[in-house]
């Protein structure tokens, strides 16, 4: 199978896995909020922004380590499994107890510290999940981890929704997570045994030592980008209240389906960019280039759209006048999706290129300009300075990721964004003035618009084309 085929299967195969965990985990954050209100979306939002970041602080770049070496050298796999293992479980204990203690120093009420300390249960299990979903990602078998997705996304809200209706407090939320974590690992490790990627436990200490050291950069990375991705709702909820937090993860959740998607695509093109950085250097710089033109391409008109249209989006899901407030944090945080792709991208492409040192100075230097930046904006405007803060951080991040990419003699040039843009703006402008109808309409109407203006303004040239046929005869 061709690279570019086995990158697009790949996507699709995690676009599927996500899309089925964001769109239950959406339907119950849409109950919740319709249902309980801001404060109690506030406190689903911390706990699972609590719980990304000390999943990923566990992993301590394990994973990633794993899906590039094992990408290399499928032999090696089982290797790199049980030593994954074995060091991860010593990193994924230490974190726990350092999860027990913030969560004590942290302003929040009482309830919400009780379920955040429950739901440190699920930091093992996370283990579990990650090291063998590594393995499945290296041999590029991302349609087990959609079965996995599935099954602990059904069972999540079903649970969610029988508790929830019985009237269980917060503590529900935590239990319904780790059950639904502890599902995935399940079906990941299984799966992985089934393929026989996994198979007599080979424990090398020595082995285990060295994959400490070399994720090093890696958990670096991994822990400030999950930091980085939430340091928004963590520092709105210290400084304005778990009410602030809903109206602002109201707007988010909507993003975030997106932010998802453009995960998927870096996380499947990462083995294949790993290998060609290895045997193709050329078509390395090729596949990068014209990743960034394309996902920019298509996620133009979304920025543009989002904004002309964001009180009908919000009026659409959240009834509470309440998050009437969310339309102007959408509006904002539309345009962090076009940053926040660029630096995602090109993140995953210093690492495949061995240079995973230079993409953790980067995440670190976002993470110290967003404390102030978010600080700043968060005090004076509120959950829409949060939003604008965001926006800062990403360009920030973005700037820097190019610039550190330069050795990698990339083909892209921001020019080839002008046509696309034109017709980007003509399609935010009809929407502008288009007569009241329902949103899904004007959503519909703004793709169709985009899609003709492109094809009209010549956005893929015949170059482009060349390209495509290109890359579909990588091997």
């Amino acid at each position: 199978m061709s690279t570019a085929r086995s990158v697009a299967r790949n996507t699709l195969f995690l676009s599927i896995a996500q899309g089925i965990r964001i769109l239950f985990a959406f339907i119950l954050i849409l109950y919740i909020a319709n249902v309980y209100g801001a404060v109690w979306q506030g406190k689903f939002s911390i706990l699972l922004a609590f719980l990304n970041i000390f999943m990923v602080l566990a992993s301590f770049g394990m994973p990633r380590l794993i899906t590039r070496d094992v990408a290399r050298d499928y032999g090696a796999g089982n290797q790199y499994y049980w030593s994954g293992l074995l060091a991860q479980g010593g990193t994924t204990v230490l974190v726990m107890a350092l999860m027990v203690v913030i969560v004590a120093l942290m302003p929040y009420p009482e309830d919400t510290k009780q379920m955040l300390w429950l739901a440190v249960l699920a930091l093992p299990l996370f283990t579990l999940y990650s090291v063998s979903g590594a393995l499945l990602r290296a041999h590029e078998r991302m349609q087990y981890l959609v079965y996995a997705e599935v099954i602990s996304a059904v069972a999540q809200l079903a649970v969610a929704v029988i508790l929830l209706s019985a009237g269980a407090g917060v503590m529900a939320l935590a239990v319904i997570r780790i059950a639904g974590i502890g599902l995935a690992a399940l079906v990941v490790f299984l799966s992985a045994i089934w393929l026989r990627y996994i198979r007599r436990p080979l424990i090398n200490l020595s082995f285990s030592k060295r994959l400490l050291i070399e994720s090093t950069d890696f958990f670096g990375m991994a822990a400030f980008d999950a930091l980085l991705q939430r340091l928004d709702l963590l520092i709105l909820s210290v400084i304005a209240g778990e009410a602030a937090v809903g109206i602002y993860d109201a707007a988010y959740q909507l993003i975030r389906v997106l932010m998802t998607l453009v995960l998927s695509f870096t996380d499947a093109i990462y083995p294949a960019l790993s290998r060609l950085y290895k045997n193709a250097q050329e078509r390395f710089s090729l596949a990068t280039s014209k990743a960034l033109q394309y996902g920019l391409i298509l996620l133009l008109p979304v920025a543009v759209g989002a904004t002309a249209l964001a009180p009908e989006i919000i009026a659409l899901f959240y009834r509470r006048p309440a998050y009437a407030l969310s339309a102007d944090v959408l509006a904002v945080l539309s345009w962090v999706l076009l940053a926040y792709f660029v630096q995602i991208l090109l993140s995953r492409t210093l690492t495949a290129g061995d240079a995973p040192r230079a993409a953790f100075r980067i995440i670190a230097g976002m993470v110290g300009v967003g404390v102030l930046v978010l600080t700043g904006l968060t005090v004076a405007f509120g959950a829409v300075g949060t939003a604008w803060g965001m926006l800062v951080v990403y360009l920030f991040g973005a700037i820097l990721s190019w610039r550190a990419s330069r050795d990698f003699e990339l083909t892209f040039e921001i020019r080839c964004l002008a046509r696309p843009a034109m017709a980007a703006a003509m399609m935010g402008t009809v929407l502008y003035f288009l007569p009241e109808v329902h949103v899904l309409i004007s959503m519909v109407t703004g793709a169709g618009i985009y899609g003709v203006l492109a094809v009209g303004l010549r956005v893929f040239d015949q170059g482009d084309m060349q390209v495509l046929r290109a890359l579909a005869n990588i091997s």
